[in-house]
């Protein structure tokens, strides 16, 4: 019972893996005229990414071994899968081969991620589960072709390998990110998660899919202006 006890979060480690290499199979063998369903998966993933170590903590069974296996699901779902989707929209030639930097710069975050001590309330460089969630909504915006987002990709096709450099420097980058960690609830010092929170449930009311560029804006933007809050209470 022991050893059952200590490995069911690593079922869910495994299942968002599993997710992961399904959702990388989806975006292969569908078809320009399919639905895209990529996102379900990823979204699925992402629940079970963050209930592994819930479950770890609350049946109080976290391990080194949980750590590595999380981080090695994280760089299937969240860091080879982009690239398929990224690829997906503009092909991997010329200067597409650019996106192979998504899934080297995940790795680099995911290792420095596992030999830090000092993102417990905030990321260093944006984490590869945020990017992943953002690049997953893509296939699916693009399909639908309603948003200026969807019609700016398809008229400018460089926007897509752009995104994706963009992102592989944000990954490995020293900017600190916004984490959703709460270390208390209270709103002065938890005003950039709530601010977060509150207009990224507010868009995907109103847009839906077509939110995804505005909350990861909103997002970059938070963690610019956090960042500039605490560099001039530094320097009081």
């Amino acid at each position: 019972m022991s050893w059952i006890k200590r490995n069911i979060p690593n079922l869910f480690t495994l299942g968002n893996l599993t997710l992961g290499v399904l959702a990388i199979q989806q975006v292969i063998e569908a078809g320009p005229a399919d639905e895209p369903t990529v996102h379900y998966y990823v979204f699925l993933a992402a629940f079970f990414d963050l209930l592994d170590g819930a479950v770890a903590r609350a049946l109080k069974v976290t391990s080194k071994l949980g750590v590595q296996l999380d981080s090695l699901a994280d760089l299937i779902t969240f860091g080879v899968l982009p690239a398929f989707i990224y690829a997906s929209i503009f092909k991997m030639q010329s200067v597409g081969y650019l996106i192979l930097l998504v899934p080297i710069c995940s790795a680099i975050r995911l290792a420095i991620f596992n030999i830090s001590d000092d993102q417990k309330t905030s990321f260093k460089g944006i984490s590869t589960t945020a990017h992943g969630l953002f690049v997953s909504t893509l296939p699916i915006i693009y399909w639908e072709a309603s948003s200026p987002f969807a019609q700016s990709m398809d008229r400018l096709p460089f926007i897509v390998v752009g995104m994706a450099v963009f992102f592989s420097y944000l990954m490995v980058s020293p900017l600190r990110m916004i984490s959703l960690k709460f270390k208390s609830f209270g709103i002065r010092g938890n005003w950039e998660k709530y601010t977060l929170l509150l207009s990224g449930l507010a868009l995907v009311a109103i847009l839906q899919y077509n939110a995804a560029p505005w909350i990861m804006a909103i997002y970059l933007l938070l963690s610019i202006i956090t960042n500039f809050r605490k560099a001039e209470n530094a320097n009081e």
